[in-house]
């Protein structure tokens, strides 16, 4: 996913529900500083999307989501 994206959100969230529709404005990639080098902990690099809803929802403000909630629609 990146910038310009068309995506569906899958999650619903308060004063959002599943399946509305937003435009992808930023994305931001876990610095590598923050992912364990020892391997002691297995955690997985993950992006943050801030994304501006269209339609309805389109008077809020941005929100900021995690890949696993997003579904690219075009793009």
């Amino acid at each position: 996913m990146q910038v310009g994206n068309l995506i569906r959100i899958n999650r619903a969230m308060i004063g959002v529900p599943a399946g509305s529709l937003a435009l992808i404005i930023k994305v931001e990639e876990t610095p590598p500083t923050l992912i364990d080098p020892d391997g002691g902990i297995d955690v997985e690099q993950f992006s943050i999307h801030t994304v501006k809803f269209i339609g309805a929802t389109s008077g809020r403000a941005t929100r900021r989501l995690l890949a696993r909630d997003l579904e690219v629609v075009s793009g």
